[in-house]
């Protein structure tokens, strides 16, 4: 689960409207409407309230596009959405941004479509509706009946077992067919055994949460000269040479030579990135443990040349970094080869957590 850290421009306004909101949600079981956004409609028209899908039974996914938690669900809602929508079974994603990158609608417009995700999409740019269910992580589900009454709410990664079963007791109402359809094998991917990953990193100054580990700290907005001392601890990033450090993240300066190394422990890493110059893609190497990536270890984004391994980051968006034969420590560094390519976050994934569609 990814919990909200709230972004600078929300937190005063939220901080009071939640507080309503919260006290009307807790009073009452009702599902609250889809009160505004920007809905990413594609053929048929589709309801846009909570209103419109009464007698039907509608699953309100609140998610996030650069979200690892919410990526690796994707796969289990689209199984429920082929086994169920026939019978009355509707999800509506409602999209609210943690990074600057998801306050723009064509960037989440272009990850609904390279996910294919088949239901409407409305995104959340005033926070408005995150703020009516009180919603607090990504990815967070609400189930609606077919009287618009909450009939279950689970946040985060996983618990998917119970949510899928209360569906089908809810269509069951009116389809008993649907005890005929096999239900999703039940599965815990954050049992011991799949293994313990480093913490989600932000590489920016986030709230206090900021993972620089320089002499030289976080002046956000301004341009340092980072010079490395030593390596990081785990879920650290120590830079070397020029950066910008800013609240959403860090932003290389110069050509050619700024560096950011990162010490996690994981099976696979993904990185949220972008370019200041969203007209032209920036190449970033990388190396593993001193050493360029092979096809052993690299991600579905990575790709090769004579010089090593590198991304081409254009689109902000999550890539897919780094998946090892097994979960283990290493130290990763990413070399900038232009200026204006910003880093954001990493996550990470365990042993359990490899089987997902990778867009």
């Amino acid at each position: 689960m990814k919990a909200l850290t709230r972004n600078r421009p929300f937190a005063l306004l939220i901080g009071a409207v939640l507080l309503l909101a919260a006290a009307a949600f807790a009073a009452s079981n009702k599902a609250p409407e889809f009160s505004s956004g920007t809905w990413l409609d594609s053929g048929a028209k589709v309801p846009h309230s909570i209103k419109g899908y009464r007698r039907r039974v509608l699953l309100v996914d609140f998610w996030e596009y650069t979200c690892i938690n919410c990526i690796r669900e994707f796969a289990v809602l689209k199984r429920w959405y082929a086994k169920y929508h026939s019978l009355g079974f509707e999800i509506v994603g409602v999209h609210f941004g943690e990074f600057a990158v998801g306050y723009k609608v064509e960037n989440v417009r272009r990850a609904a479509e390279r996910f294919q995700l088949p239901w409407p999409i409305v995104v959340d740019l005033d926070g408005a509706i995150w703020k009516a269910y009180n919603s607090q992580a990504w990815p967070n589900r609400y189930l609606i009946d077919q009287n618009g009454e909450i009939a279950l709410h689970v946040e985060g990664e996983g618990s998917n077992r119970e949510m899928e079963q209360k569906i089908r007791d809810l269509l069951q109402r009116e389809h008993p067919e649907v005890s005929n359809i096999a239900l999703d094998p039940g599965e815990n991917t954050f049992a011991p055994q799949c293994g313990r990953t480093t913490e989600e990193t932000y590489v920016g100054d986030w709230f206090g949460r900021g993972a620089l580990e320089n002499r030289e700290r976080y002046e956000d907005g301004f341009v340092l000269n980072f010079k490395p001392a030593g390596e990081p601890h785990d879920g650290r990033v120590i830079l070397a040479g020029k950066w910008r450090t800013d609240h959403d993240g860090v932003t290389s300066a110069e050509k050619q030579g700024d560096t950011a190394t990162l010490r996690y422990h994981a099976r696979s890493l993904y990185a949220v990135m972008s370019a200041e110059n969203a007209k032209n893609s920036g190449r970033v190497y990388l190396l593993q443990d001193g050493k360029p990536l092979t096809s052993a270890d690299a991600g579905v984004d990575v790709k090769f040349d004579s010089q090593g391994s590198y991304i081409e980051v254009a689109e902000p968006r999550m890539y897919y970094l780094i998946k090892n034969p097994a979960l283990s420590a290493h130290l990763l560094t990413l070399e900038a080869q232009e200026r204006g390519f910003t880093l954001h976050s990493f996550t990470y994934g365990n042993n359990c957590q490899q089987d997902f569609e990778q867009k």
